[in-house]
């Protein structure tokens, strides 16, 4: 009999596995989330920042009590105060010019936080604390007040995973504009060059005139993000391997390894011309 209890319990592990991955293959060829996948992707965020946490504050007390009775370390904590004054005054001076937002100006900017942002993953992507139930979709573009920093690329109830400008994959090739005196110069982001912090524009054409200084913004085609949103600015323009065309690197006028809060773009109807409306 309990032969027979074992043979079962081995049948019932081996079809759950199954099920399991046969989950996993139909969420690998859905674009969208299921509310499975969304449950999970909001645990995951906000369990990392449960846990951040905690961690800081274990760390803080331990510096504290092998700092306590000593002059030398109360010094330090002088400084550290001042220091973190200094960074409170920074981090006001910015909210205040993230309050002016121009290149927004057409949306319904909705105001988010960083939850979590993995190391192997940095310059890729990174989790924001706003979701579906915020009105957050997808390709939503993602800003701070000094420019484009990526598009929304999945969507939880409560969380969004937030695509980088800076990531290297060929579907996140970002269409801009070049803005050379009156005239566009359309191109393709490239890549990005982490050694040098900036990302390249390949496949200009000798023809066209690009000089460093140019702004660069999106070209509002093919990827589904607005017209017009500032990215960077021309650092260096050179001929190609073979001299057939120009590549055009551009400095991003956000810091992208330095993200603590971000804007996502939402549409207002009222605002969208007529040639927009199919856009999100």
């Amino acid at each position: 009999m309990s032969k027979f209890f074992r043979n079962n319990k081995l049948i019932v592990i081996l079809c759950a596995i199954i099920v399991f991955i046969a989950l996993i293959g139909v969420s690998l060829r859905s674009q969208s989330q299921s509310y499975v996948e969304q449950y999970v992707g909001d645990t995951v965020a906000f369990g990392q920042k449960a846990v951040s946490y905690p961690v800081h504050f274990i760390t803080g007390s331990i510096n504290n009590i092998f700092s306590n009775g000593d002059s030398k370390n109360q010094s330090n904590k002088i400084k550290q105060l001042e220091a973190e004054n200094e960074r409170l005054k920074s981090e006001n001076k910015k909210y205040k010019k993230e309050l002016d937002i121009e290149d927004i100006s057409k949306f319904e900017p909705i105001s988010s936080t960083v939850l979590s942002r993995n190391p192997d993953q940095w310059m890729n992507t990174l989790v924001i604390n706003q979701g579906k139930k915020d009105g957050i979709k997808n390709n939503m573009a993602v800003m701070t007040s000094d420019g484009l920093v990526g598009r929304i690329s999945k969507v939880n109830q409560f969380s969004s995973q937030v695509d980088l400008i800076s990531t290297n994959t060929r579907a996140n090739r970002l269409s801009v504009n070049i803005q050379h005196d009156d005239k566009n110069v359309f191109g393709l982001i490239d890549h990005y060059d982490s050694k040098t912090e900036e990302l390249v524009i390949s496949d200009i054409n000798n023809k066209d005139s690009v000089k460093k200084g140019d702004k660069v913004v999106t070209s509002g085609l093919a990827d589904q993000l607005p017209t017009g949103l500032y990215i960077g600015e021309v650092s260096k323009v050179e001929n190609d391997e073979y001299g057939l065309s120009k590549e055009v690197r551009v400095k991003t006028g956000t810091d992208l390894a330095d993200l603590s809060h971000v804007y996502v773009a939402k549409r207002n109807p009222n605002t969208v011309p007529d040639t927009e409306s199919g856009e999100n």
